[in-house]
């Protein structure tokens, strides 16, 4: 049958290191074979990142991908925690509000939360177009796909970067029930239930449940209460339809309410000239009311035993009223802003799946429909001037910002790989893209109050941009433990327009598209009787028109553009290891060095940033982590995990200061998990911990000399959670 997963579980290598060398050379001898005939293998995985099931080590392409057994042995619960596991992906651990979530990839990211990402993220196959509402929490999981490279050929959205695939379980025939309450510091309550089974004899469903609570981690005296606090209730409900061998649909609806705090920032000019990392002085209090929903129905018809239909429409936004958040932290109004973000999208996609042996392939068709809209009250200091906006707002700007953009995004795309041979394969791809998008503006002067007083800004413009981005690959299996593979992709996201412009002249002045061409080689492996893992991929980007966000002193504020060049380069390796029965171990390494090679105007007119350092891209991101199953005489069962990050320093502005208040300091983190299995395997007790050495060094900065903003974030805290689970 078509797409089901081929069992001849291929082991292709890495051949990358002399002591990896070495261990082959040993694994080839007669005593090493003995030893290993009836040792423990590494995980298979299966992962879909080429839409057909294939082995991990099979896929020519640099993707990590986790398990539900893997996330739930490091306590991973939301995509904020995969923070530090992936190499050369730049999670931020602290953003604008906790459902919100930004990205960096192999150098390039997005750092202001409300444009399009460059990482591009699917839930279920569900493409989510805003990087508000996209920090998904996890509830019964299938498997993480993390692609690195653009990805446009087999995907309805085009990514320059890559894209974060997040796959949650389908209702199948069995009756399935999970539960877990956990308790911990900080007043935490995390609570996640599921219920999955059949309705009738071809009619299967499932429902789950997540409440995430904690109280803040930062005291604000200004407000007179913690800040930085947690709370949110997610849905989920699946209904699934298998009338016959060949039908499959599934409906899907998500719902998330979200009353977190948005981000009290942390001053770095405190009260009596003492600077306390706990301590925020924000007079705006942290409101953040968000609603999401969304609907995705997914049929797939097989049409024949070697060819497959596939539908995937939905339909989603959010209502963000009001986000209420003060950007220095101080309790002088220096910068405040008051809004409200409403977004509704509609996508649709078909693909057409083959598979004919010796070829395979992916056609396919996708449109997105997207109207975001912005009411923002900005209340901005012009100066670095500490005075009262009451009697001298000459030294202020009190501006709305009211403003609608619509895109239409149509795209074609395919890709087929011809297997030359049992070692050789071709593969080849092409995407044509159309994105057509309206930017309608009516901004306006406030008071203090925020009455509006007088008009400011009104019109409407529009731009199309299209584009064609292919994808050449060759892979050859060395021998059955060894692949190779070498790849030219071309990525490209689309324009757009200023939505914070106040100024007629950059409202209607489109940011250009920006593109990217990538070469890449890998190399796929497992060795020592399929004990060990280790993959290997090499890469080089070269930028065109990187989109930015820079400050702009003739503009007094911060305005979208694009730098001209930029390129980056790295290494990227992955191993897993099963040293014994009991104990595994993984360890994963990122190289980057991203420059931007022309970036004039960065800090304003004659300060460029030509050949520094991309934002958010360490040098070396570092990871590990052991999974040990405790051999010790207890009722039940103990198992032990523990994993570290480590990330070189990085930069938070393409103009590092000269005092390092852009520079963020080298860190790492530490995690553990706890989870003993009762004699009864229904029940587990489960503790966990982050940040266990408390790092508190800053993640994030913003300095502007100009205004005055000078603050710095930090991460959570170390966290304990305590938690029960049932699993039936």
């Amino acid at each position: 049958m078509l797409w089901k997963p081929e069992h001849r579980n291929p082991r292709p290598a890495l051949l990358a290191s002399v002591a990896l060398a070495g261990a082959v050379a040993w694994s080839g001898s007669a005593a090493a074979e003995d030893a290993a005939a009836d040792a423990p293998s590494v995980e298979e995985l299966i992962v879909t990142a080429e839409r057909r099931a294939t082995n991990l080590q099979e896929t020519p392409i640099a993707i990590s991908a986790f398990s539900a057994q893997t996330l739930a042995d490091r306590k991973i619960d939301n995509i904020r925690d995969l923070a530090g596991s992936v190499p050369n992906l730049s999670v931020s651990r602290v953003t604008i509000s906790h459902t919100t979530q930004t990205y960096s990839l192999r150098g390039v990211g997005e750092s202001d939360p409300i444009q399009e990402p460059v990482l591009a993220v699917y839930v279920d196959d569900v493409y989510i177009p805003r990087q508000i509402g996209s920090m998904v929490e996890f509830n019964d999981l299938e498997r993480i796909e993390v692609l690195r490279g653009p990805q446009g050929t087999l995907y309805g959205r085009n990514s320059s970067a890559g894209a974060l695939r997040i796959i949650t379980r389908d209702p199948g025939r069995d009756l399935r029930l999970k539960g877990e309450v956990g308790l911990g510091n900080y007043g935490a309550v995390d609570v996640r239930a599921l219920v999955e089974g059949p309705l009738t004899d071809t009619l299967s469903g499932s429902f789950s449940y997540i409440h995430h609570k904690r109280d803040g981690v930062t005291d604000d005296p200004t407000l007179g209460h913690d800040v930085n606090r947690i709370n949110l209730d997610a849905y989920r409900a699946k209904l699934r339809w298998t009338p016959n061998d060949r039908l499959d649909a599934l409906l899907t609806i998500n719902a998330l309410r979200d009353r977190s705090d948005t981000r009290s920032y942390i001053p770095v000019r405190q009260p009596g000239g003492v600077f306390d990392k706990t301590k925020s002085y924000s007079e705006v209090p942290p409101t953040q009311d968000l609603d999401q929903i969304s609907g995705s129905l997914r049929i797939t018809y097989d049409l024949s035993d070697r060819l497959q239909l596939k539908s995937i429409s939905a339909y989603g936004g959010f209502n963000l009223n009001p986000v209420n958040y003060d950007n220095d932290g101080e309790a002088a109004l220096i910068q405040k802003n008051l809004i409200h973000y409403n977004d509704q999208y509609y996508t649709q996609e078909i693909q057409l799946n083959g598979d004919y042996g010796a070829v395979t392939f992916t056609t396919g068709l996708f449109y997105l429909h997207e109207r975001f809209f912005v009411e923002r009250d900005g209340y901005s200091r012009r100066n670095a001037l500490n005075t009262d906006p009451v009697t001298t707002p000459g030294n202020y700007n009190f501006l709305r910002a009211h403003n609608v953009t619509n895109t239409d995004a149509y795209a074609v795309f395919g890709e087929a790989t011809w297997s030359v041979s049992d070692k050789l394969k071709l593969t080849g791809g092409l995407r044509w893209t159309n994105e057509e998008k309206t930017f309608t503006f009516d901004n306006a002067v406030l008071n203090l109050a925020g009455q509006v007083v007088a008009p400011s800004i009104k019109g409407e413009a529009q731009k199309i941009w299209s584009a064609i981005t292919p994808k050449l690959s060759v892979q050859y299996a060395w021998t059955p433990d060894v692949l190779g593979y070498l790849t030219y992709s071309k990525g490209f996201k689309s324009g757009g327009f200023d939505n914070r412009a106040t100024r007629l002249d950059l409202a209607t002045l489109p940011f250009a598209p920006e593109d990217v061409i990538t070469y890449e080689a890998g190399l796929k492996s497992e060795w020592l009787d399929h004990r060990l893992r280790a993959n290997l991929a090499v890469f080089y980007n070269d930028y065109q028109n990187l989109q930015v966000a820079f400050y702009d002193p003739a503009y007094v504020g911060s305005r979208r553009g694009n730098a001209g060049q930029a390129h980056s380069y790295g290494v990227e390796l992955e191993t897993d290891a099963r040293l014994s029965e009991q104990l595994s171990a993984q360890f994963s390494a990122g190289y980057l060095f991203a420059i931007y090679d022309e970036y004039k105007g960065a800090g304003g007119a004659g300060v460029d940033a030509d050949g520094n350092r991309l934002t958010n891209s360490p040098r070396w991101s570092l990871s590990g982590g052991l999974t040990w199953d405790v051999p010790v005489d207890i009722p039940g069962a103990l198992r032990l995990g523990v994993n570290a990050q480590y990330q070189t320093k990085t930069y938070s502005n393409a103009i590092p200061s000269p005092g390092g208040q852009h520079t963020i300091p080298a860190q790492g983190f530490l995690n553990a998990v706890a989870t003993w299995t009762s004699p009864d395997p229904r029940w587990s007790l489960v503790l966990s911990g982050r940040n266990l050495l408390d790092s508190d060094k800053p993640v994030s900065a913003t300095y502007t000399p100009s205004t005055g903003v000078y603050y710095q974030n930090f991460p959570d805290p170390r966290t304990v959670l305590l938690t029960l689970r049932y699993a039936l």
